[in-house]
């Protein structure tokens, strides 16, 4: 038998972890008292990891406490770097160091921007180290997979309960078509009055729905389903992230289908082909489609277009990128291209090109690559929580053709280290018929010591459905 190793966790004895390989994060039986408070604690801090208020100016204690979380989290980070196997390890650091480290000096040979803008510029990447820290933070505070299964659930319900109570009780004056005055209530001649929620676990939630019917169907699912929908078209309206979870949705169903899904996907992917061309069609030959979709698409065609244009100038530019600015410092987007209609966050990878250069937007596409191929492999076939983690991950690749993925990373990387905590729990994170111990291959986030930077461990579990 492998001997185990131990730390002392304040409040609550040792916890025991299984030596490096053994694949599982050992189980014990928690104290209550100390199981309610690392529930509470997850209940704070899941939202921050999600960056739920990274841009809610409108609650000014939150906005401020999202943007200092990353640095909050560094003890965890580096406790995280060290002690955790956390899948594609040297994939993330070497992403960290492009991103924090090389952009940066490019910003600032390439745009001008001072040392202290350089520096921050990078605060809205700085969650990418969420895939650390949020993980050691699962792992320290030990939670149940049913509790951390009900306490994802009610995040989930409560956004769509805040979202329903504003829209009905917050009056027409507090919206307004400005960013610049709020993030939250917002109104334009094409969408009307809206509310731009935080909806990492409200989407969550409907893709657990929908795994979880198809595990075991019920008609109070589907129920859920569709008032879900119906309530983030009518309140959210945010089209493309709508039509990413749709068709999200609809995959994760075929995913579902076991032996037929080849069948599913072929026929998903004819209808798709013949609706694209028959769109493409009516788009061109009728203006007036075009013109229904408002005052966004013009922003994003001058966007797309000048952001092409500035770095087709020089070549270096498309490797590289010309970095990023921010409000803090001397140097704008607005007044160098003097348009204040150039905004980065509608061009999806081009956006990021525009930052990042080919090798950062590479790096950040191979971590999202790497994050769909983990959360898949740790999923169960009878979980429906640890499938919908990730068709979460595929529905933020599907909204990356358009919203750049650079403005919420947490999102991304608290999937990832809920994925990853689930498959390391013990007797949670690999199927029946194959036990966690049953394969070396099993590592995920539970090894004390990483077994190396060059190990890409994946859990033994088959994933025979989804």
């Amino acid at each position: 038998m492998r001997p185990r190793l131990s730390f002392p966790l304040p409040g609550r004895g040792v916890m025991n972890l299984p030596a490096p390989g053994s694949g599982v994060i050992a189980s014990q039986p928690a104290p209550r008292a100390w199981a309610n408070w690392s529930m509470v604690a997850l209940l704070c801090a899941l939202p921050m990891f999600a960056q739920c208020f990274q841009y809610m100016t409108d609650l000014p204690p939150l906005y401020m406490l999202s943007k200092a979380w990353p640095a909050l989290m560094i003890p965890l980070v580096v406790w995280g770097l060290i002690a955790l196997d956390v899948p594609y390890k040297p994939l993330h650091i070497i992403t960290l160091l492009w991103i924090l480290g090389v952009t940066p000096i490019v910003g600032m040979l390439q745009l001008g921007n001072g040392f202290g803008a350089a520096l921050a510029t990078t605060v809205k990447v700085w969650s990418y180290s969420f895939v650390f820290s949020a993980a050691a933070l699962l792992v320290l505070l030990h939670p149940t997979p049913a509790a951390l299964r009900r306490l994802l659930i009610v995040l989930g319900l409560a956004t769509y309960g805040v979202m329903t109570l504003l829209w009905v009780t917050v009056p027409a004056a507090a919206y307004v078509g400005s960013a610049a005055v709020t993030k939250l209530f917002m109104y334009d001649t094409d969408r009307g009055f809206r509310i731009y929620m935080p909806m990492f676990f409200a989407m969550l939630l409907v893709f657990t729905l929908n795994r979880s019917f198809w595990i075991r169907p019920a008609f109070w699912k589907i129920a859920g389903i569709a008032v879900a929908i119906v309530l983030i078209l009518g309140i959210y309206k945010e089209r493309v992230a709508i039509t990413a979870a749709l068709v999200t949705i609809a995959l994760g169903g075929a995913m579902s289908m076991g032996r037929w899904r080849k069948a599913v996907f072929a026929a998903m992917a004819l209808a798709a082909g013949i609706l694209l061309v028959v769109l493409a069609h009516r788009f061109h030959t009728q203006p007036a489609l075009h013109d229904s979709l408002g005052t966004s698409l013009s922003v994003r065609q001058v966007s797309f277009s000048m952001a092409w244009k500035y770095l087709s100038a020089e070549p270096l530019r498309w490797m590289l990128g010309v970095g990023a600015t921010t409000r803090f410092g001397d140097v704008s987007l607005s007044r160098l291209f003097g348009n204040t209609q150039f905004f980065l966050s509608d061009i999806g990878w081009l956006g990021i090109v525009f930052e990042y250069g080919a090798v950062g937007a590479l790096l950040l596409l191979f971590v999202h690559l790497a994050g769909l191929r983990i959360t898949y492999r740790c999923a169960r076939a009878d979980d429906a929580l640890t499938l919908a983690l990730a068709d979460y991950i595929l529905y933020l690749i599907i909204v990356s053709a358009i919203y750049s993925e650079v403005y919420t990373p947490g999102e991304l990387t608290t999937a990832m280290a809920l994925s990853y905590y689930l498959a390391g729990v013990s007797g949670y994170g690999a199927s029946a018929s194959h036990p966690a111990s049953s394969s070396p291959r099993h590592r995920a986030v539970a090894s004390v010591r990483p077994s190396g930077l060059s190990a890409l461990p994946t859990p033994s579990g088959r994933l025979s459905r989804g």
